[in-house]
């Protein structure tokens, strides 16, 4: 858990570990398009991905977004199956806390994130999309076709 709203009853949850495998992944299907994914706030992100693999096809394992969504983890007998692509201000709240999420995930045989930048589902425009730079805290604007890290999170 990185993120609980003010009722202290809901929040957003890391996956403990990347997945792209370490290598990367990229943002798109293989096409430069308009996907409307724009939304960059808290909980944003969960739509964003809908309309990513809308846009780009099936929610296949070869794009950030399609990978994600495909993610599942079991922990005491739940599986757990509704993960997505972090919005651009999701990003930056596990940048935020990203101490306590590289501890946890440690413990929980996971890993710590990588010294390298991530993908978010929030869309600059046809080409490209944010990253946030886990080391700086920067975002910015990168190409679709770029690979970059990916950590899926969910809504509680």
């Amino acid at each position: 858990v990185f993120w609980v709203d003010e009722t202290g009853q809901h929040g957003l949850v890391a996956a403990k570990e990347n997945q792209d495998g370490g290598t990367g992944i990229e943002w798109y299907n293989g096409s430069h398009t308009n996907t409307e994914a724009h939304g960059d706030g808290v909980y944003a992100g969960e739509m964003n991905t809908m309309l990513i693999i809308a846009n780009q096809g099936s929610n296949s394992n070869d794009y950030a977004a399609g990978i994600c969504a495909n993610y599942t983890v079991t922990e005491g007998g739940v599986t757990y199956g509704d993960w997505y692509l972090p919005s651009k201000e999701e990003l930056n709240l596990m940048f935020q806390n990203k101490a306590t999420i590289d501890a946890t995930a440690g413990a929980n045989g996971g890993s710590g994130f990588a010294s390298a930048g991530y993908w978010s589902s929030t869309e600059f425009n046809d080409g490209n999309a944010w990253i946030q730079d886990v080391d700086s805290g920067n975002q910015l604007g990168s190409n679709k076709y770029y690979p970059y890290d990916v950590r899926a999170i969910r809504a509680f």
